[in-house]
């Protein structure tokens, strides 16, 4: 909705999967900044290569910013 900001750079099929509930839920894990290393060495130890940090969360408005 209003809420989700999207880059002129993001093409149709990308914005497509970034705001498809479908895919987008599960996909995501947050933790507090202090547990980030031990939270990644976890996944990284479980066989997940590929997680990593891709945003943080801030106070104010309610929004997504992809860029």
């Amino acid at each position: 909705g209003e809420g989700v900001e999207l880059g002129a750079g993001i093409d149709k099929v990308a914005r497509d999967l970034l705001t498809d509930p479908q895919t987008s839920g599960g996909l995501l894990v947050s933790c507090a900044p202090q547990a980030l290393g031990e939270v990644l060495e976890l996944f990284h130890r479980e066989g997940f290569a590929d997680a990593a940090v891709i945003g943080e969360t801030r106070a104010g408005e309610a929004r997504v910013e992809v860029g």
